[in-house]
């Protein structure tokens, strides 16, 4: 569906933005704010990339299929990957205590950029490591059930599968959008 362009609401939209200055006490409270939110992000992925490693060692052990096995290794790998690279990337570090208004619109801003630049480029490091097990796990399937018929049940969950890794590209590049305006109100109150 096409959106019609209202003019008064882009004439409302583009007019300038009086800078609305910040209290280092405000930015204090917005930091830690997000700070909480990306522990608690941080904590909720990690879990869950534990749960499923040990789902699939689970799976590993309890299979002799060598194609099944190849798939859950890869998996296990991908989670792994995938732990490090959000401790990499998306670690969150504490507004250090004591810094003037500035130099705190500064740090938080670091902050929500880093944090930005992290989730507007989850294919690579979140979503393209699971690719390989979900591609092995397709062919075990195929290979172990040779009949069409049962092909189309896989041929179902990878469509799943394929949608869900695009609603979750598209869940971070909304939350990247709002990091983002969240990173354009501290440009306007400095």
């Amino acid at each position: 569906m096409m959106e019609v362009e209202n003019p008064v609401q882009r004439i409302w939209q583009n007019q300038p933005v009086e800078g609305i200055k910040m209290s280092a006490e405000e930015i204090r409270r917005r930091a830690g704010k997000f700070e909480r939110r990306i522990r608690r992000r941080n904590l909720r992925e990690s879990v869950g990339c534990v749960i499923v490693s040990g789902l699939f060692a689970y799976f590993l052990y309890d299979t002799h299929n060598v194609l099944f096995r190849i798939a859950y290794g890869l998996f296990i790998v991908a989670m792994i990957w995938i732990a490090i690279q959000l401790h990499r990337k998306g670690f969150v570090m504490s507004l250090p205590a004591g810094l003037e208004a500035s130099s705190s619109v500064q740090f938080f801003r670091e902050e929500l950029e880093r944090q930005r630049d992290a989730i507007k480029n989850v294919w690579p490091w979140y979503l393209a490591p699971m690719v390989p097990g979900y591609v092995m796990l397709t062919i075990a399937y195929a290979v172990s059930f040779p009949r069409p018929v049962r092909w189309i049940g896989a041929g179902a969950f990878d469509l799943f599968v394929v949608l869900l890794f695009i609603g979750i590209w598209k869940m971070n590049m909304r939350a990247a959008r709002c990091l983002q305006r969240s990173i354009d109100e501290l440009n306007v109150a400095e």
